[in-house]
């Protein structure tokens, strides 16, 4: 029996190439006022290196400024000792809220930073005193002046 007989069941395969171009096609025309994808991907990488070009604070700096933001909520910082890193509105709510002398020493154990947006730095944090423990959370945005915090809140046990 031969292997390509058609009782076999197996036929041979006819040679085939595929046809050469020699020149690819004209793209075709780009009607006025539309992108095409090339000034479209030029248009990202140049927006993307304006949106890397916004570093944030050091890990380390972060947590300085939220530890002193947690020792002026407790009274044992002065508030104005953070006025660069404070947004107005956040500046005068903190300067309106009197520390009360009930408020325990906190000390900042770790924080936990999110980067939700390129202008925006989300941060978590656990603080334990003698005999609690509660979260912190504050929010940074950069603007004109830089990165100001313009969210702070201790969630404390009720």
């Amino acid at each position: 029996m031969h292997p390509f007989s058609p009782d076999s069941g197996v036929v041979p395969l006819k040679p085939y190439e595929p046809g050469h171009i020699d020149d690819p096609p004209d793209p075709p025309p780009v009607a006025d006022g539309q992108l095409t994808l090339d000034e479209l991907l030029v248009e990202l990488h140049e927006e993307e290196r304006r949106r890397s070009a916004i570093t944030p604070p050091g890990r380390r700096l972060l947590h300085r400024v939220l530890t002193g933001l947690l020792e002026a909520y407790t009274g044992r910082r002065p508030l104005a000792q953070l006025t660069a890193w404070l947004d107005p509105p956040l500046h005068r709510r903190l300067r309106a809220t009197v520390p009360g002398n009930d408020r325990p020493r906190y000390v900042l154990r770790n924080i936990h930073v999110c980067r939700p947006a390129e202008e925006a730095l989300e941060l978590c944090g656990t603080a334990t005193a003698p005999t609690r423990a509660c979260a912190v959370t504050a929010r940074f945005e950069h603007g004109v002046h830089g990165w100001l915090c313009v969210s702070f809140s201790v969630l404390e046990p009720g």
